[in-house]
């Protein structure tokens, strides 16, 4: 995390001082939108993730075909998912997009990218929730979604196996998204790509370690739209652990010094957004398991969640 002395501080009922999300930012400015996200439903928090992510992709795509107005929509998507997600989605994209001649981007609407893959998993009774940043974003500050993680129970079967993976299901899931084949019949977690809307979505497979059997018990169910059923989405609990883990990951393998001040925000607004609802005991007991306290402790401070356990 890059601090520096220009960096606004608050006092928050909570503790001695909070770090601003930026530096550009009032503290009281951030108390007030701090108060109002708290009140807010999951439904008004999804709409801002939806309405982030729509002008996101849907921007970028139609962007860089303005630049180039002798390319096709369709290079523009394939430029558009080579710097999002690399050269062997784009590769396969492209692929798929040559024999689409009136293909067009659409608005990216998040419950419809979803709605094929989790018909698959709820006819086949396979254990989900939702992860990654669309429950950082329920649960903290939102932001735009440039992916959708989809976690499998760890007590579910494997990916390789045929009760999920058959010719079938596959078939019919390609008639939505561009999908890393190799990687599903290897086993491995698996990539698809909505093509309608150039979304990814990355379906985990979570791992039967102590950390992920015992998050499953603690995801929750919310109501994102009204029309559709509530869903099942990982805790803030599991969230800011997992994301100390990937921020102290990325830390130690890097060697430009640089620090992922967008990861950091996004640990301490869960932690701000949460307060007083969060267990803090149990995200210090796994922070402690996990060797991630020091970085707790100071991702609680920098939240301006501070004192002992007993002035919580």
């Amino acid at each position: 995390m890059a601090m520096n002395s220009s960096q606004l501080t608050s006092q928050d009922h909570r503790g001695e001082g909070m770090r601003t999300q930026s530096i550009d930012t009032h503290p009281d400015v951030e108390r007030v939108l701090i108060a109002l996200l708290r009140q807010a439903s999951s439904q008004k928090r999804f709409q801002s993730v939806q309405a982030l992510t729509r002008s996101g992709i849907w921007a970028s795509v139609h962007r860089w075909q303005q630049h180039h107005p002798d390319a096709s929509m369709q290079e523009a998507a394939v430029h558009y998912v080579a710097s999002a997600y690399g050269d062997h989605f784009a590769q396969l994209v492209q692929e798929q997009l040559i024999r689409q001649e009136h293909w067009t981007v659409q608005p990216v609407d998040l419950l419809a990218v979803l709605e094929p893959i989790l018909s698959v998993f709820d006819s086949t009774e396979v254990p989900w929730y939702l992860g990654g940043s669309l429950a950082s974003s329920l649960h903290g500050m939102q932001q735009l979604a440039q992916d959708i993680d989809i976690v499998i129970h760890p007590r579910s079967f494997t990916f390789s196996d045929e009760k999920l993976w058959n010719e079938t299901r596959v078939a019919l899931l390609k008639e939505h998204y561009v999908i890393d084949e190799e990687a599903m019949h290897q086993g491995q977690s698996v990539s698809l790509l909505h093509l309608d809307s150039l979304m990814k979505v990355d379906v985990i497979i979570s791992q039967r370690e102590a950390f992920d059997l015992a998050m499953a018990q603690y995801t929750e169910m919310h109501l994102l739209e009204e029309q559709h059923a509530v869903l099942p989405v990982a805790s803030a609990v599991e969230m800011i652990l997992w994301k100390l883990v990937r921020y102290h990951t990325d830390k130690i393998m890097r060697h430009d010094g640089m620090e992922d001040d967008a990861g950091w925000n996004d640990i301490l607004g869960m932690l701000k957004v949460q307060g007083l609802r969060l267990n803090i005991s149990l995200l210090e007991q796994w922070a402690e398991r996990l060797a991630m306290s020091k970085l707790l402790e100071q991702a609680l401070l920098d939240a301006g969640i501070s004192g002992s356990p007993a002035e919580r």
